[in-house]
C-alpha cells in the first residue's frame, strides 16, 4: 500500500522512516485505489490509537501532493535479517540463544497486548515486521493489514491477508475471523523459529531438537500453535505467563548442565593468516569471497589461543591484538573510523597500529552459538558489543559488519550506528605475560 523512504530530521539530525500512499499495480486492480487509500489510512489509525514502548511509534502524519504520509522511528536492524530470514521462508535461519529468543518473544507479546485491549488484531506478526533497536529492544511495526474494530477488511480470494507459516489457520480462510489468538499463533511460531531455526511442521509441532525437547516445552507449543484456536491461550498476558514459567524451567536445567558440562580439551590451533588490507565487495560477491555459508557465517571456526593483557587480547593463532571491551558507544561508520584514529594518536595500550578489522579478521573471533557451551563458559570480550564494524565495504555508502551473538556476517548502511572493536598487529609473538587468559 506505500512506498518507505529512510529520512533524515534536520533539526535533530535523526534518521526516520517516511511511508507514503504508492499501492502495488496488483492491489490497485484488485480492490481500486478508494479502498487501498481507505487501508493506508487504516494503518495510519492504528499507529495513532496504540502507543507502547515495543510497537513503533509515529511522529508525524500529513498529505503531499494528494497522497497521505506518515513519519514514523525508524531503526536498521530487523529480525527476520538477524536470523537470516528471506523470501523463501522454508529455508532454515541462524536459531538464537535461548535467552534472546524469550526476550524477543516476550517483548512481542508485551506490544501485542497493548493492541488486543483496544480490540486491534495486528494479523500479520512475523520476523520481518520486527525491527530491533540499537539495544536490541523490539519494535513491532507494519499495521497495514490490521483489524480493527468497526472495520472491515475488502473481501477478495486474490488477496490473502497475513504470511504463510505465520498466519493462523483459520486467518487465512477468512480474515475477518482472526482474533488475538490468531496473533498469538504467529508469536507462537516466531519463537518456534527462533529458538531452532525451522519452522514447525505437523511432524514437528511435539517433537522439538534437544535441549528444548521436554514435557514443558512440548506442552508450550501444542498450545501456541494449536490449530483450533480456542485451544491457545486465552491473551498474550496469558501466553506471557506460560512463557515465564517455561524460562525459569529452561533456566534451572541450564544450570545443572552447567554444572554437569565439562569444556573438551582444547586442539591444537594451526597458524592463521588473514588479509589486513580493507576491500571493496559487493553483495553478490561476498558469500564466495568471505567463504561463508548459506546464513553468512564463516564456514571454518578459528581455534583462538588468547593471552590477556589488561585491556587488549592477544591471539596466539593468528598473532592479532584486540580491543576486548570495545567503543563505549555506538557509531556511524565515518564515526568509527574516527575512533580508531583516536586510539592511534593517544596510543591506546602503547600501540599505534589500530584499525578496523577486515571481515577475514573478525571471522577468526566469531563463534557459533551452542548448547551448553555458549552458556556454561565466560565469554573472552565483552557481551556488551553484539555488532561491530569492519574496515571492509559493500557500496559507496554501505560497510560490513559481524554479529558476535550470532557469528554472522552482514552489511549496513554508512549512517547506522554500531560498535567498533579494534584491531592492531598481526605480531609473532606477545611480550612478557601480563595477565591470564
Amino acid at each position: 500500500m506505500g512506498r518507505v523512504y529512510r529520512v533524515l530530521e534536520p533539526e535533530t539530525g535523526r534518521l526516520l522512516a517516511l511511508k507514503i500512499l504508492d499501492p502495488h499495480p496488483h492491489l490497485v486492480s484488485v480492490l481500486g485505489e478508494p479502498q487501498a487509500r481507505r487501508l493506508f489510512l487504516v494503518e495510519t489509525a492504528v499507529m495513532e490509537k496504540v502507543r507502547h514502548p515495543h510497537l513503533a511509534a509515529m511522529i508525524d502524519r500529513g498529505v503531499h501532493d494528494g497522497r497521505p504520509f506518515f513519519v514514523m522511528e525508524y531503526h536498521c536492524h530487523q529480525l527476520a535479517d538477524h536470523i537470516g530470514e528471506g523470501d523463501v521462508l522454508e529455508r532454515p535461519t541462524r536459531p538464537l540463544p535461548a535467552h534472546e529468543a524469550f526476550r524477543i518473544t516476550r517483548e512481542i507479546l508485551q506490544g501485542l497486548a497493548a493492541m488486543h485491549r483496544l480490540g486491534v488484531v495486528h494479523r500479520d506478526v512475523k520476523p520481518s515486521n520486527v525491527l530491533l533497536t540499537e539495544n536490541d529492544s523490539v519494535k513491532l511495526i507494519d499495521f497495514g493489514l490490521s483489524k480493527i474494530p468497526g472495520v472491515s477488511f475488502p473481501k477478495t480470494r486474490r488477496i490473502v491477508v497475513g504470511t504463510p507459516y505465520y498466519a493462523a489457520p483459520e486467518q487465512e480462510r477468512d480474515p475477518e475471523a482472526a482474533t488475538a489468538a490468531s496473533d498469538l499463533y504467529s508469536v507462537g511460531v516466531v519463537f518456534y523459529r527462533l529458538l531452532t531455526g525451522h519452522l514447525p511442521s505437523e511432524l514437528s509441532r511435539a517433537v522439538l531438537p534437544h535441549p528444548f525437547d521436554g514435557p514443558s516445552w512440548k506442552a508450550f507449543f501444542r498450545k501456541a500453535i494449536a490449530v483450533n484456536p480456542a485451544a491457545r491461550y486465552r491473551s498474550a498476558q496469558g501466553m506471557l505467563r506460560a512463557l515465564r514459567a517455561l524460562q525459569k524451567s529452561f533456566d534451572a536445567s541450564l544450570e545443572q548442565a552447567c554444572r554437569l558440562w565439562h569444556e573438551e580439551a582444547p586442539r591444537r590451533a594451526e597458524p592463521v593468516r588473514c588479509r589486513r588490507e580493507a576491500v571493496k565487495i559487493r553483495r553478490q560477491e561476498a558469500e564466495k569471497f568471505f567463504d561463508l555459508d548459506a546464513l553468512w557465517r564463516p564456514r571454518r571456526e578459528t581455534s583462538n589461543r588468547w593471552t590477556l593483557y589488561g585491556d587488549v587480547l592477544w591471539d596466539g593463532t593468528t598473532g592479532l591484538w584486540w580491543q576486548r571491551g570495545g567503543s563505549s558507544q555506538r557509531l556511524t561508520w565515518p564515526e568509527a573510523r574516527a575512533a580508531v584514529q583516536r586510539l592511534r594518536d593517544a596510543p591506546f595500550c602503547g600501540r599505534s597500529d589500530w584499525r578496523l578489522p577486515t571481515v577475514d579478521e573478525l571471522a577468526t573471533v566469531l563463534k557459533r552459538p551452542r548448547y551448553p557451551d555458549t552458556f556454561c563458559l565466560e565469554p573472552v570480550f565483552s557481551r556488551d558489543v553484539r555488532r561491530f564494524w569492519s574496515a571492509d565495504r559493500c557500496s559507496f555508502r554501505s560497510a560490513w559488519y559481524a554479529s558476535s551473538e550470532l557469528g554472522y556476517i552482514a552489511v549496513q548502511d554508512f549512517s547506522c550506528r554500531m560498535h567498533v572493536r579494534a584491531v592492531a598487529g598481526p605480531e609473532e609473538g606477545p611480550p612478557e605475560r601480563q595477565g591470564e587468559p
